[in-house]
């Protein structure tokens, strides 16, 4: 039987309500999205949120995500970007976490699939890291799952996007991260946030994609910092015995265009 993932990212948002960043609401960019959501009784089995749920890393921004997801919330595996805080989330949300590690991660199986999510933030940094503990807790829940598909999210690509100025804040320990999942040939998907645009490469066999952003958009594969006039949107995941299929599904319509002058950073 397939089942379906929803997956949402860089909602960048923050306490006040009425806050911008770089010119676009973020709050009303993100309940636009959930409206749509609602609205088109999307029929799904997980929402992975991977990453800089919040902007300004004050735990009031969590519990007011946690009202906006209301009967979602069980339904949801959140993920930290480097704009989050950890013990905010881990309070916040304490039901969602249940790994043994100090790092937020998730491992389930959904139908015949394992999905995982991996925690890349390195607190203080753009860019991202994955600790040496994590890995070895991938290593093993990877073969544990040895038969089953397996779709990794997390925040920071580990693989280019093409794009010189997100390439040089995306994930430090890129390349033993890729030598890892790449020697489990039962990974066959990876998903991340982070770099505010959609994008997909294949490396080795396995799939790489990104996803746009709740609220501010990035513009593809440019050499320094570019704000894109696209709308909002998320990524959907199908998954089946043996396959997948995915899809970013945008809103209707731009309804708030960037202001590269607004000082949030």
């Amino acid at each position: 039987m397939a089942v379906r993932i929803l997956q949402l990212t860089d909602l960048h948002l923050m306490s006040d309500r009425d806050a911008t960043l770089r010119g676009i609401p973020t709050w009303n960019s993100f309940r636009d999205v959930m409206q749509f959501i609602r609205d088109g009784d999307f029929q799904f089995d997980m929402i992975v949120i991977t990453g800089d749920l919040a902007h300004d890393e004050q735990p009031r921004t969590y519990d007011m995500l946690r009202d906006e997801l209301s009967d979602y919330v069980e339904s949801c595996r959140l993920l930290p970007g480097n704009h989050d805080d950890r013990q905010a989330m881990r309070n916040v949300f304490p039901e969602l976490f249940s790994e043994p590690i100090e790092s937020l991660v998730f491992s389930r199986r959904l139908g015949d699939w394992r999905v995982i999510g991996l925690d890349t933030q390195l607190p203080g940094e753009v860019a991202g890291n994955v600790t040496n503990t994590q890995v070895a807790w991938l290593d093993s829940q990877l073969k544990t799952a040895a038969n089953e598909p397996t779709l990794v999210f997390m925040h920071h690509p580990p693989f280019s996007v093409e794009s010189a100025w997100l390439d040089e804040i995306g994930l430090n320990s890129a390349s033993s991260l890729m030598t890892l999942l790449t020697s489990h040939s039962n990974v066959r998907v990876i998903c991340t946030g982070h770099v505010h645009h959609e994008f997909h490469r294949t490396v080795g066999k396995l799939e790489c994609f990104t996803t746009p952003s709740c609220g501010v958009q990035f513009r593809p594969r440019s050499q320094e910092t570019e704000y894109d006039f696209a709308a909002p949107g998320f990524r959907v995941f199908t998954l089946s015995e043996n396959d997948f299929d995915t899809e970013v599904i945008r809103l209707p319509e731009v309804k708030y265009l960037p202001n590269p002058e607004d000082g949030n950073t």
